[in-house]
């Protein structure tokens, strides 16, 4: 279900999580790294149906690659 808001579509954060096949906790993480847009509207997450259409996934084994991902170096591990 896409809504539309001032003049770019948006999908809920379900939808979203079920498109991509994984849960709404990792939808608000990718939100949150800025890999998807996505709008919080009276308390519900809407995520642009143009950044679920160009998110591509990271490559498997890029994390084991680079440590944990987060890219901080402060744990020493990486």
């Amino acid at each position: 279900m896409t809504v539309s808001m001032d003049g770019t579509d948006y999908l809920p954060i379900t939808a979203v999580a079920e498109r991509l096949g994984t849960t709404e906790t990792k939808i608000l993480m990718l939100l949150k790294q800025k890999a998807l847009t996505g709008e919080l509207v009276e308390g519900e997450w809407f995520v642009t149906a143009a950044s679920v259409d160009g998110y591509a996934p990271p490559a498997l084994g890029t994390a084991a690659a680079t440590g944990c991902g987060g890219g901080c170096a402060a744990c020493g591990q990486h």
